[in-house]
């Protein structure tokens, strides 16, 4: 999985960028209405990400309503956004914060240098609704950064076998009882998901937990569509 790829490219001889990075305005690597694969290939429209909740796989929906740089920290992202679990929608406002940033030049596109952001996520889902809590965790998220030195989400090896981005390892915990559960969310794939993605070139649901909350995801699997839950 893409997170362990990027946990060991962190470990390699890659450059420092975390210094620059305050520089650039991250939020289309998050919220934005599309991406370009490969570079300068075909627009497609920006993905949904796909996630969990609990060790039964529940299936976990997580939208971006905006995310905003802040004026004070030029690390840090103010999101607003909202969850879905089965029929329960909870609006959320939270932080992401850059603690780390690496680059190295693309071996696949020498044109391009290709990058990893460490993030920290907080998000406080609103307390005044049921079944909800607060979301702490860790993101991953690839860039490219191209000779101009324009930055943007990285979709240079979008039509590769089992391709992801914006790999995110959390947990929720209820304001109510205090209890957490895993909660990991990513683009096209899912971190540390087990069982539940079987695919091996795309993501594909184990049948055993369809009943999830996964059926409407396996009816379009491989469209990647999603109907607008959030609005």
């Amino acid at each position: 999985m893409m997170i362990d790829k990027l946990i060991l490219a962190c470990t390699l001889l890659l450059t420092d960028f975390t210094a620059t990075i305050k520089d650039y305005d991250l939020t289309k690597l998050w919220r934005a209405d599309t991406i370009q694969a490969e570079g300068d290939g075909d627009i497609i429209p920006f993905p949904e990400p796909l996630g969990y909740i609990g060790d039964n796989y529940q299936r976990f929906c997580i939208h971006y309503t905006s995310v905003t740089k802040s004026k004070e920290n030029p690390y840090q992202y103010i999101v607003c956004g909202k969850t879905k679990v089965k029929e329960n929608i909870c609006s959320f406002t939270g932080t992401i914060t850059v603690r780390k940033a690496t680059i190295e030049r693309s071996r696949e596109i020498p044109a391009y240098k290709v990058g990893i952001v460490t993030c920290d996520v907080l998000f406080h889902e609103d307390s005044t609704h049921a079944g909800s809590g607060v979301i702490k965790g860790q993101l991953l998220s690839g860039f490219t950064v191209d000779k101009k030195g324009k930055l943007q989400y990285d979709a240079l090896m979008l039509i590769a076998d089992g391709f992801e981005n914006n790999q995110c390892k959390a947990t929720w915990t209820s304001y109510k009882t205090g209890k957490s559960k895993k909660c990991n969310w990513g683009d096209y794939r899912m971190p540390d998901s087990g069982d539940l993605d079987i695919g091996a070139g795309e993501v594909y649901i184990n049948d055993k937990y369809k009943k999830n909350g996964w059926e409407e995801f396996m009816n379009i699997a491989g469209e990647f569509k999603e109907t607008q839950w959030w609005k």
